[in-house]
């Protein structure tokens, strides 16, 4: 999706919208949030595992 839908969806400019996702970078980006990604990041490799091992096993 593009800034320009994102901004049509919401009301907004396509500057409000990329000014939005600026901030957001930065917060998500900030170090004290690594550990909180580390396990976001664990947690889906997890469920990719888990759905690749459930579609192997559908296969057969």
């Amino acid at each position: 999706m593009t800034f320009r839908e994102i901004g049509r969806e919401l009301g907004i400019s396509v500057q409000r919208v990329h000014k939005i996702y600026k901030c957001a970078l930065k917060k998500l980006s900030h170090p004290r949030n690594k550990d909180k990604w580390r396990k976001i990041l664990e947690t889906i490799a997890e469920m990719e595992k888990e759905k690749a091992k459930s579609d192997s096993n559908t296969l057969d």
